[in-house]
């Protein structure tokens, strides 16, 4: 347990600060996906997740994107220093229909809160007299799209081959176009919480057990169909994964080993992929688990951070994604 909070903070202090509008980009915490072990016929499985990221990121705006007070004077360049702390909860719910089918619902719930410091290109603190329309002290949460799915699952030989079919529900709180608004000189959002369209969902997983390992491997496909009424279409999103977990004589606590492999498509808005917005990335995580046994339920502690990233346009990236789970 040290030793993964130690790997946590070295990784966060050595990362280096990226130089984008981290806002501007609506970031998502990566979602990697998942395997299930089978679920007898009328049986009902809790769980839930919750996630975190930080993110410092600064960048460097001059007129006219920093708003309307560049029609009144030719405002110096200044240095956008934005903290962002992301929180995601996600609560998972499984209903076995039969030996090989069953239900599964997730409820995301996400919590953004954001902090703004001015400084001028020397780096010295400066506190403007007009108001801001792109950044702001704030926290926001909300519900995002719910998960529904139905899982097919069989044994074969050794494997557990299980796959997934289902769809989100466009109830996370969507913002209207707020590249538009910037233009307009008038204050807007970029975070939100959900696409505002429903999209399919698909996935395939295998589980199989060699001596004291057990390996587990997923596929997750997010394809999204369409643009929302306020002309947004987020990116497609894609994740595949391999994990092993090794039994040791403390038969308590499960070590394990993952890596991840994250890809999201350039979100647009009315059709036009804004350069200041989300452009894409790929993402390849490597994370140490632990899973601790407690009787009525499993306990996962899990850090995962980034060996590879391809991000589109320098956008933010996160140094070291925390996450806390009980099935």
């Amino acid at each position: 347990m040290r030793l993964l909070w130690l790997v946590a903070v070295l990784v966060a202090a050595s990362a280096p600060r990226a130089r984008a509008c981290a806002g501007c980009s609506n970031p998502n915490l990566p979602q990697a996906g998942f395997t299930a072990e089978g679920l007898a016929p009328g049986k009902f499985q809790l769980g839930a997740q919750l996630s975190f990221a930080a993110l410092r990121v600064v960048h460097e705006s001059r007129c006219p994107e920093i708003g309307p007070v560049c029609a009144l004077r030719d405002e110096p360049p200044q240095l956008h220093d934005q903290a962002i702390n992301l929180a995601e909860l996600r609560i998972l719910a499984r209903y076995g229909l039969t030996r090989n089918w069953s239900l599964e619902a997730q409820l995301p719930v996400k919590l953004i809160n954001t902090s703004i410091q001015y400084r001028r290109l020397n780096g010295t603190l400066y506190e403007p007299n007009f108001v801001g329309i792109h950044h702001r002290d704030e926290t926001l949460a909300g519900v995002m799209d719910p998960w529904l799915m139905a899982r097919f699952e069989a044994e074969a030989r050794a494997w557990r081959l299980g796959g997934r079919l289902g769809l989100t529900l466009p109830i996370g709180r969507t913002v209207e176009d707020p590249f538009a608004a910037g233009e307009r000189g008038e204050e807007h959002q970029h975070f939100q919480f959900g696409t505002g369209t429903v999209n399919p969902l698909l996935g395939l997983d295998a589980t199989r057990a060699t001596g004291p390992v057990r390996w587990s491997a997923y596929a997750l496909a997010q394809p999204i169909v369409a643009e929302n009424r306020h002309g947004f279409r987020a990116g497609h999103r894609l994740a595949a994964g391999l994990s092993a977990l090794v039994e040791t004589p403390w038969p308590v606590v499960v070590p394990g080993v993952t890596i991840d492999v994250i890809h999201e498509e350039a979100e647009r808005w009315q059709g036009v992929i804004q350069q200041d917005g989300n452009l894409g990335r790929t993402d390849l995580l490597a994370g140490l688990t632990a899973v601790v046994r407690t009787g009525p339920g499993n306990l996962m502690l899990a850090v995962r951070t980034p060996v590879y990233q391809r991000i589109v346009g320098g956008q933010v990236s996160y140094p070291v994604i925390a996450t806390l789970g009980w099935q």
